[in-house]
């Protein structure tokens, strides 16, 4: 049986109070958390009264009263903290920063090639610094700056092993860490997007992320956790054969799911932008409306067999989903298609961040371990 000292059941009773309200989507009243949380008025009353003289908690107007005065309306503070989320991939950087809710407060791209060395780092923490400046954000309320990217970084060697579609093959943490004067966290850019969408749906303890770009990857969240097992490659759903013998994959196999779907298809291959191709294929050119047929028809195939195996929802993302919307039907029909159960793939769904999913996510290692000491 687990014994509590005061000190500590306090603590906790302050943690499920700050939670409860983190959770609700609108401010709540004293009323409402002592209901829901089976705590006496005068515990709950103590808790607030220790949250708002924090600053994590503020008032956010009344309620109706049903006799007497009326409720106060109380609420998370989501500017008492920040974190910030950077994505590295081949040609960019994205950046995010986002509040304690998980709301973007601003987000930023730039051009620039990934190099191992030299003066990248340095580079990446000016940029960086020139965001935060550019928005004016408050540095003493920053939590830390979580990077992202294709790779898997592993903590023993201090090196990231990085995805065959970025060059150099690998980089050392330090390098990129060695210039940021804030806390730091590196993560896989796939994780880090299945934890965002994750944080958002919170009420789906299994769940498949799948980023679509270049590269294809994801992540499975399996009762709310991120599932790895003894190698960190759960989730490389681009590397899964969908037709054997078939197109080369960049990673020297063929016939991989990221061979029929990377987004080069559409862009780089054809030596055109993501956006001069839907505008293309919206204006009658027939090559490129095959070609997307093509490419949705084994995308429909991979989200299938993913879904044959976990029967969970799967939420698209990456720099795909900033384009599929309008085709979600066909989509939806073609997975139909092939699939041996009846169904209408309403278990698909897309990123809610879609091209900055990955900055949230690794930014929101900030926020939880935030929470968590509350």
């Amino acid at each position: 049986m687990v014994s509590y000292n005061t000190a500590e059941l306090r603590k906790q009773n302050r943690n499920r109070v700050f939670r409860y309200i983190y959770s609700s989507e609108t401010p709540v009243s004293k009323q409402d958390v002592a209901r829901s949380l089976s705590l006496s008025l005068p515990t709950v009353g103590q808790n607030l009264r220790e949250l708002l003289d924090t600053g994590l908690l503020e008032l956010q107007g009344t309620f109706d009263s049903t006799g007497g005065r009326k409720p106060k309306a109380i609420g998370i503070t989501a500017n008492y903290r920040y974190a910030v989320g950077i994505m590295i991939s081949s040609r960019h950087i994205h950046i995010t920063c986002i509040d304690l809710r998980a709301h973007q407060v601003c987000s930023k791209a730039v051009v620039k090639p990934f190099v191992a060395g030299g003066d990248y780092g340095k580079e990446l923490s000016q940029i960086l610094e020139g965001f935060l400046d550019e928005n004016g954000i408050d540095r003493t309320r920053l939590l830390g700056v979580g990077i992202a990217l294709p790779g898997i970084p592993d903590e023993e060697t201090g090196s990231i092993r990085l995805s065959h579609a970025v060059t150099p093959r690998s980089i050392e943490i330090a390098e990129l860490k060695k210039y940021i004067p804030y806390p730091c966290f590196i993560e896989n850019d796939a994780n880090a997007g299945g934890v965002a969408e994750w944080w958002n749906n919170s009420e789906n303890a299994t769940m498949v992320y799948l980023c679509v770009q270049k590269g294809v990857g994801g992540a499975v969240l399996l009762n709310d956790s991120t599932y790895m097992y003894t190698h960190p490659h759960s989730g490389e759903f681009g590397h899964m054969c969908i037709v054997p013998g078939g197109r080369p994959c960049g990673c020297g196999k063929r016939g991989c799911l990221e061979a029929y779907c990377s987004t080069a298809r559409f862009s780089d291959d054809l030596g055109i932008t993501r956006e001069d191709f839907f505008s293309s294929m919206e204006a009658g050119n027939k090559d490129f409306k095959e070609l997307w047929d093509d490419y949705l028809k084994y995308l429909a195939i991979g989200i299938y067999n993913i879904h044959t195996v976990l029967d969970c929802d799967i939420v698209l993302g990456g720099v795909l989903a900033q384009y599929i919307e309008p085709y979600m039907d066909d989509l939806r029909r073609k997975i139909s298609e092939v699939s041996a159960f009846p169904t209408d793939a309403s278990y698909l769904r897309f990123s809610k961040y879609r091209k900055w999913t990955s900055c949230v996510g690794v930014a929101l290692h900030f926020i939880s371990d935030f929470i968590d000491t509350i």
